[in-house]
């Protein structure tokens, strides 16, 4: 009955470890980024797997107003990510991160607009009961990845939704959905962009 017990207190104890090691992997990274230590960040980021999640929720709200099928929907969807994907590479940087953690508004990828709807990426809880809501508000999609909504404070549309995924032993940043404030920024820049970005009958470019 003793080491029925004793095992069944370690497998517990292994199973807490688990589910908060995300959590605490989070933490690292938002001490990483207060610090501004590159090469921590880079060890907590997917940077590849950070890139095709804002790819995706980016060009998916650019294209969500248009009403097009087939042949229509993948030209737009290519010229759609023509026209992102410099915004898109922006975002994808310590710096960006950085930006994101301190700020809630990354200045390259805007142009140093920000906006009083987005609150700072800050992974620093005020209370226990707040940490506990972050938990229990994070989905899980398997044992490999959680979705974290930070700050759990905020209305849902204003939240960043983090997604920390384990590959080998370490848990790490793979995708990020941003509130919607952000992507409606990131969209305005980008159609600003490829207005310069169209040459005029004279071969100049055309500036708004």
């Amino acid at each position: 009955m003793r080491w029925t017990f004793r095992i069944s207190f370690f497998l517990f104890l292994a199973w807490a470890i688990f589910m908060v090691s995300p959590f605490v992997a989070l933490y690292d990274l938002s001490k990483a980024v207060e610090a501004k230590d590159v090469g921590r960040i880079t060890e907590r980021v997917n940077f590849n797997a950070l890139r095709s999640s804002l790819s995706r929720q980016i060009l998916g709200e650019y294209l969500k107003d248009q009403d097009l099928q087939g042949a229509e929907l993948d030209i737009a969807t290519e010229a759609g990510t023509a026209v992102l994907n410099p915004v898109v590479e922006e975002l994808v940087s310590p710096q960006a991160l950085i930006d994101l953690f301190e700020k809630g508004w990354p200045e390259k990828a805007t142009g140093g607009r920000s906006s009083s709807g987005v609150s700072p990426l800050s992974f620093d809880f005020g209370s226990l009961r707040q940490a506990w809501r972050t938990f229990l508000f994070s989905e899980s999609q398997g044992f490999r990845s959680v979705t974290i909504p930070i700050p759990i404070e905020s209305p849902k549309d204003q939240q960043f939704r983090i997604t920390m995924r384990l590959r080998n032993t370490t848990w790490r940043l793979s995708g990020l959905e941003l509130p919607v404030a952000l992507r409606e920024e990131l969209i305005k820049r980008a159609a600003v962009a490829s207005r310069y970005a169209q040459p005029s009958s004279g071969h100049q470019k055309t500036r708004l």
